[in-house]
């Protein structure tokens, strides 16, 4: 069983983190609180993301949560964790809560792949985070809504989005409008999780998943991520372009010298991320 799985690894401000190999595993550990996120965890989220992004041993990442959920969220029981709404400086329109960084700001400039293995509720910005995340694989127990909708609000990092492209605009709408939690057989039939396993496997799956994945070029698995965003930030036509720009670069560098090299002697590639 991975260290990781045995949650074993560093607490750092409600996150606990734990390598193995190339796959490092993040794990929301805010169990009594069903991991909601407060600031604290917030600001070690986004040194988690960074500190891997730039860890070149780090190939892909698994983000989960302990006990028996994802993320509810942010914490909006926490005093200070939401900015309180004022007027803004006069002579200015900025609103403070608007113009803070969104919760998933960690997870769109990371680089590399990851991987949420949704273990429990996954809702609002627990949602959110899992919608940013490239995988997202499920317990057959959990469940999965954005409900801002319910208190007045809507989702704010990234969610109306996002969920689009996740499981099309009816679904979606459905979704946002009621605030209804959907069952995992539900997200697994939008497409919004492409798999749905045992609890108690799960995790085993995550890391089978994330082992396979860190085995492949380290740099291709960068652009093929950049390939995928540009899926949906870009018309085709620039998505083409940018596809065959970074199609080209890959040719240039020495791991697609080796895959070739290793592929022509029948044998494991060798990459080293250059």
């Amino acid at each position: 069983m991975h260290a990781a799985h045995e949650r074993t690894g560093a607490l750092v401000s409600g996150i606990e983190i734990a390598r193995d190999g190339g796959i490092a595993c993040l794990t929301l550990n805010r169990p009594d609180k069903r991991n909601a996120i407060d600031d604290a965890t917030r600001d070690a989220l986004a040194e988690a993301f960074a500190g891997f992004d730039a860890e070149a041993a780090i190939r892909v990442v698994i983000l989960t949560g302990a006990g028996t959920a994802f993320c509810a969220g942010v914490d909006l029981a926490t005093p200070g964790n939401v900015p309180v709404q004022s007027a803004p400086p006069s002579g200015t329109t900025a609103n403070p809560i608007v113009t803070r960084p969104r919760l998933t700001a960690p997870l769109d400039a990371f680089s590399k792949p990851v991987i949420a293995a949704l273990n429990g509720v996954a809702v609002g910005g627990g949602l959110e985070m899992a919608l940013a995340c490239d995988i997202r694989i499920a317990a057959a127990t959990a469940r999965f809504g954005l409900t801002e909708v319910k208190i007045g609000s809507l989702p704010a990092s990234g969610g109306t989005q996002r969920l689009v492209g996740a499981v099309g605009r009816s679904f979606a709408a459905q979704m946002l409008f009621t605030g209804e939690l959907i069952s995992a057989e539900q997200a697994l039939a939008s497409g919004l999780v492409s798999e749905l396993h045992a609890p108690e496997v799960l995790m085993g799956r995550a890391f089978a998943l994330a082992r396979i994945i860190a085995e492949n070029a380290p740099l291709s698995l960068i652009a093929i991520k950049k390939a995928l965003r540009a899926a949906t930030d870009l018309p085709l036509a620039a998505g083409f372009e940018l596809e065959r720009s970074l199609y080209g670069a890959l040719t240039l560098t020495e791991d697609r010298q080796e895959g070739r090299k290793a592929f022509r002697e029948k044998r494991k590639p060798n990459f080293k991320g250059t």
